[in-house]
């Protein structure tokens, strides 16, 4: 009965469940929050398209696919330019993440580890994945036992360690941003939380775009024919 009870913790906004595992409420409904966002803006500009005289939800919407076109176009060879979808939803949805934040009472969902790890895990998925298209399973495969067979557990340790860099970047400095803000909140009025709101707008802008960028480069590494990960 221990391990099957289910218990609510109201303060904490989580659920304990089977195992003790523990479901975070607030960042699911917070994922599920921005997840909504995105798809009414996107149908809300599909369905208002103009290309004579596009509205300004058209030209926000143009000018973020532009954006992310223009970085996969820039750094990925061949094949990896299909990652474009993947590299244009990170990207917004890190985005919209990020700034959900700055609404009174809402919380980042990126400011929850186990969100961005599933990002993260996203972009290994989508490399791999390129890499495989580009050499070949086996191809692919062969890669971590190069130069020898001794380098299996570096190489292994190596992607890991970029899933880890990945997901702990994000989710330092978005915690980090929705604390500075609570803590500004309460020592003044106006003038600094103000500061605070403004730091938490460039910061949510800077990450995700370098989370995307980070992630372009990783595709466009596995993308490369020449790359091999015992050769780095």
């Amino acid at each position: 009965m221990g391990a099957a009870r289910t218990e609510t913790e109201i303060g904490a906004h989580t659920v304990r469940g089977i195992g003790g595992l523990v479901l975070n409420w607030d960042t699911v409904v917070m994922t599920w929050v921005v997840m909504g966002i995105l798809t009414v803006f996107g149908i809300l500009v599909l369905s208002r398209l103009n290309p004579g005289r596009p509205s300004g939800m058209q030209a926000v919407a143009e000018l973020a696919v532009e954006f992310v076109d223009g970085l996969v176009k820039r750094n990925t060879p061949g094949r990896a330019g299909s990652a474009f979808p993947v590299m244009s939803t990170l990207f917004l949805f890190i985005l919209v993440a990020n700034l959900l934040g700055l609404v009174p009472g809402l919380r980042s969902p990126t400011a929850d580890i186990n969100v961005t790890l599933a990002l993260a895990v996203s972009v290994f998925a989508t490399s791999a994945a390129v890499g495989i298209r580009t050499k070949g399973l086996d191809g692919y495969l062969r890669e971590y036992f190069e130069p020898n067979l001794l380098f299996l557990p570096l190489n292994l340790i190596e992607a890991g360690t970029r899933i880890i860099t990945l997901a702990f970047r994000l989710f330092g400095n978005m915690f980090a941003g929705d604390v500075l803000i609570l803590v500004l909140a309460k020592l003044v009025a106006f003038v600094v939380p103000l500061f605070g709101q403004l730091f938490h707008v460039f910061i949510s802008v800077l990450q995700a775009y370098l989370f995307t960028m980070l992630s372009i480069s990783y595709v466009a590494m596995e993308a490369d024919p020449g790359h091999s990960h015992g050769r780095e």
